[in-house]
């Protein structure tokens, strides 16, 4: 540590107590937050049932010309197993969901045995709503179910399929499960025995209960055991429009991932060979970790210490964003209540209103130390900050593909993730769509990249090498997201941002990248969405 970073003092003052015990106070209801999502599923797994539902779709569509590229990128996206990849996609969601029940059942029992005369009605609470939850995923469990039958019975196992939709009959607790489980037997048993009067229903019932390629394949049978001729010409129609625009989905969701990894591979590897060369030529003068830190050994001159970064963190971003705005908006609004549209003005306006507080408890804890050296906060539109931003972004996306294809054999498809991501994926509505958009590709990255690099990184360097601020921010980044799932991904994404801010010294490159990932993120969302 160079010696012009002062030392902590050895007399706590009133300010540091009061500081240590309010961050006692107010972290605890974020760490309580953070181990909760140990037991709700990530996107990713609905992620990959979207994707899977799309490619079902794509499947159907026969173009005329075999040597279209369009008809070629179907069969590379769509394969020829497709029917097998996407029965062990479901079945590895039903695995996921059935490991959440068991512990949920699991905490169930131990809310139901620790409970005492003070905590019983807080406590009750909170077994009813794991009970919901419980009887929630139950039902999710059921729709796989029968999702998994009409897979098998388009593979040419109907046998498999009815003993599926049997154990539905016989194990679910939902009426309407059981219900649809019947009709799937009635549909595909040999020989089919439909009352035609019933057909109306029959159509209704599949309708509400299947979309996509499964309503479809279920039409189809009934169609063809009844001989309806008319009713399955228009039903191929459709199905027929519906998997090219499938396929066009999956084009774009594809084709820029791609040439995105494969850009960022590119340039790691370009900089590796970089380094290697540098490496090579000063051999015996510096060590390889001295030419690897070269450019990120440049400290900050922070003036104030580490009690006025707490107070910013603990007060500006963790008492006002986990106590005061849910408070003040959970006395006047139910999110439980609202609407897509209403969800996402909600999400929006908390979201800036925290922004705009946080920022204004880091503006009053800094302003005695204004005005700041010239590499604080720097907003430089004539730096090269466009290709530092788009170049950070593609170095991103490899690298966090891979820690998230790691994390997942750590989390087992558990651990939670951003419930704006959810939305995103089932939502239709385009102003809503809108307002999510700006919270998560413009309102976040300039707060959080003002907060995390432009504040907490440059303090850090106060205490810590330069190397070591860049790490620990991003460990911070990752952790204040409270998902303990997304923690090691996006500790990486934090990484890569400080790196990029430490080399430029100007917030716009981290803004930049962290706005374009969060972006691609929700466009993708989107397009899986429109598909399903």
């Amino acid at each position: 540590m160079s010696p012009d970073r002062q030392q902590l003092s050895s007399f706590p003052s009133l300010r540091r107590i009061l500081l240590i015990v309010l961050a006692a106070l107010v972290l605890i209801k974020p760490i309580f937050s953070l181990f909760d999502t140990l037991d709700r599923p990530q996107i990713q797994g609905k992620f990959e049932l979207y994707q899977t539902n799309i490619v079902l779709v794509a499947s159907e569509w026969k173009p005329t010309d075999d040597a279209d590229a369009l008809g070629a990128l179907q069969k590379s996206i769509v394969g020829t197993d497709f029917l097998k990849s996407a029965t062990q996609q479901y079945q590895t969601a039903r695995k996921s969901d059935v490991q959440a029940i068991d512990k949920l059942n699991a905490s169930l029992t131990d809310l139901a045995t620790s409970t005492t005369d003070v905590t019983r009605k807080s406590q009750q609470l909170e077994i009813d709503l794991t009970k919901k939850t419980i009887a929630a995923a139950k039902l999710e469990i059921d729709k796989i179910d029968l999702r998994i039958g009409i897979l098998q019975a388009a593979r040419s196992k109907s046998a498999e399929a009815l003993q599926t939709w049997q154990k539905v009959g016989t194990d679910s607790q939902s009426a309407t499960s059981k219900h649809v489980a019947a009709s799937l037997i009635e549909i595909w048993k040999q020989p089919s025995n439909i009352d035609r009067n019933t057909i109306p229903q029959l159509e209704a019932e599949i309708n509400t209960n299947f979309d996509g390629w499964f309503r479809d394949r279920v039409l189809k049978k009934l169609y063809t055991d009844l001989g309806d001729r008319q009713k399955l010409d228009q039903l191929t129609l459709t199905a027929e429009t519906k998997a090219k625009n499938a396929v066009i989905n999956l084009a774009l969701i594809t084709i820029p991932r791609i040439f995105i990894v494969l850009g960022g591979v590119g340039l790691i590897v370009f900089f590796t060979v970089r380094f290697a060369i540098v490496l090579f030529q000063q051999r015996g003068e510096r060590s390889a970790t001295e030419i690897l830190l070269e450019k990120l050994d440049t400290p900050w001159s922070a003036p104030w210490d580490w009690e006025t970064v707490l107070q910013v963190f603990m007060v500006g971003f963790f008492f006002v964003g986990q106590f005061v705005l849910p408070t003040l908006f959970g006395a006047l609004i139910d999110p439980a209540t609202l609407t897509i549209r209403q969800q996402g003005l909600y999400v929006f306006t908390s979201y800036v209103l925290m922004a705009i507080l946080a920022l204004g408890v880091l503006y009053l804890s800094i302003k005695s130390y204004l005005p700041l050296p010239a590499d604080w906060f720097e907003f430089n539109w004539k730096s090269n900050w466009l290709l530092w931003g788009i170049g950070g972004y593609l170095v991103a996306t490899p690298i966090v593909v891979i820690v998230s294809l790691l994390n997942e054999k750590i989390w087992h498809g558990q651990g939670g993730s951003n419930p704006i991501l959810q939305i995103v994926l089932q939502g239709r509505d385009s102003i809503a769509l809108s307002l999510f958009f700006l919270t998560a590709a413009v309102a976040a990255p300039l707060f959080e990249e003002f907060l995390f690099r432009g504040f907490l990184l440059p303090s850090l360097t106060r205490y810590l090498p330069t190397w070591g601020a860049i790490c620990l921010s991003g460990l911070l980044f990752g952790v204040a997201h409270l998902s303990l799932s997304e923690i090691l991904p996006l500790t990486s994404l934090g990484i890569i941002l400080g790196i990029v801010y430490v080399r430029t010294r100007n917030l716009l490159a981290p803004m930049l990248l962290h706005s374009l990932w969060n972006s691609s993120t929700l466009v993708s969302l989107y397009i899986l969405g429109s598909g399903n």
